[in-house]
């Protein structure tokens, strides 16, 4: 995993599988999400969302070039 990904919830995180995002950090034990998903778009008024996660709660959806 590394940053630029493309990454979503791995499908042991019930109720998250909906959720998508681009990794924006990695300090080589967590990662860090900007999220980019449907419920991410609703709260945008908000402000982006981010997330530190651990990589095993995450799968890879498309690597980064």
């Amino acid at each position: 995993m590394k940053i630029g990904d493309l990454v979503k919830y791995a499908p042991q995180m019930t109720g998250l599988q909906n959720c998508f995002g681009i990794v924006i950090g990695f300090n080589g034990s967590a990662v860090t999400v900007q999220w980019a998903d449907k419920h991410t778009l609703f709260l945008k008024a908000r402000g982006t969302e981010k997330s530190v996660e651990m990589p095993e709660f995450l799968e890879v959806i498309s690597e980064s070039r």
